[in-house]
């Protein structure tokens, strides 16, 4: 295990975030440091451009979550009172292609931070990631859908979900752990892949208006139906739940509110400073279980700890658009 040369050494609470140099991980990490917590992350490499802005103020450890060696030693270095467990394999395509790899990412992957929790004398407040995929599709009629719903996920990465999501309960309520689970709906927003549908569409209309592609979008199915939230809505309602939720409770996160895929396309393509672009569907962007609508009910969030999304969407688009346009570089 390897890792950074800083390290703090005061009386600020201690977070321990895995995942912490990828999308959502780095913008808790910013979130974390603003507030003035001593933030250490868990990562399979020290390369970590996302957290370029606050590089000195946090430590990041090396590691990988499916070495049970590994998580025990970080938290025992450590030694955090929070555990933001993000990391794992998040692309639902690479899940259908590769089940055994996130089984043991997703899956293996919590199951290890779970017992290297167990195993410590004072258990960390921990926060296990689950997502909104767990639930399948859920018919339209039962929407939107609440934390109560059963769990029916179609894809293997929902599957991983799931099992982490229950063994997450498990080890809560047979240990009396505090453990909290967070069921997350689509969130978006700067530094995301462009593996993802409103990341992907950013990154094609920067590459357009710096000529290196031409005036033509690819999509794919256009009438999905998502909630859609801005990352950073989405890491401070993680923030809130692990400091104050019970161990064994679990949180839909999302906006209460769903958008045609076509809806997020005419948005980005109102930002463009090229005029005309034209639509082409590639068969290879629809995914074939794909669910037609999923609609979160963030009530409970919202009575229990007065938590809203604030950021709109346009304003989340924008910062992404904005994103991309700093990465591409001509001739790119």
């Amino acid at each position: 295990m390897k890792k950074s040369n800083h390290r703090s050494r005061d009386d600020r609470p201690k977070v321990l975030i895995t995942g912490a140099t990828g999308f959502v991980g780095s913008h808790l990490a910013d979130l974390l440091v603003a507030e003035g917590y001593q933030v250490f992350g868990m990562a399979l490499t020290q390369d970590r451009p996302h957290l370029a802005t606050i590089e000195s103020r946090l430590s990041i450890l090396c590691g990988d979550v499916r070495d049970f060696k590994a998580v025990a030693e970080v938290l025992a270095d450590v030694k955090p009172d929070y555990v933001y467990h993000l990391a794992g394999s998040a692309f639902v395509p690479d899940a259908d292609a590769d089940p055994r790899l996130v089984y043991d990412v997703n899956f293996q992957g919590t199951l290890n931070m779970l017992e290297a929790v167990r195993a410590m004398g004072s258990a960390p407040r921990t926060l296990v990631v689950s997502s909104a995929e767990v639930y399948g599709r859920v018919p339209e009629e039962a929407l939107p859908v609440n934390e109560d719903a059963p769990l029916r996920p179609l894809s293997p990465y929902g599957v991983t979900k799931a099992c982490a999501d229950l063994a997450a309960y498990q080890y809560a309520a047979a240990y009396r752990l505090p453990v909290i689970r967070v069921r997350p709906f689509n969130h978006i927003g700067p530094r995301q892949s462009e593996q993802f549908v409103c990341s992907s569409f950013a990154k094609q209309i920067a590459e357009i208006e710096k000529g290196v592609r031409k005036p033509v979008l690819h999509v794919g199915n256009l009438e999905a139906r998502r909630d859609f939230t801005d990352v950073r809505d989405v890491v401070r309602a993680y923030r809130m739940i692990l400091e104050k939720a019970e161990g064994g409770e679990v949180y839909n996160v999302g906006r209460g509110k769903a958008w045609r895929v076509e809806e997020i396309v005419k948005m980005l393509l109102a930002e463009s400073r090229v005029q005309g672009i034209e639509l082409e569907q590639q068969p290879v962007r629809v995914r074939p279980n794909d669910v037609p609508v999923m609609l979160c009910d963030p009530s409970k969030l919202e009575k229990s700890f007065g938590w809203k999304s604030q950021i709109p969407i346009e304003q989340t688009l924008r910062d992404l658009l904005g994103y991309w346009r700093e990465k591409i570089k001509v001739g790119s």
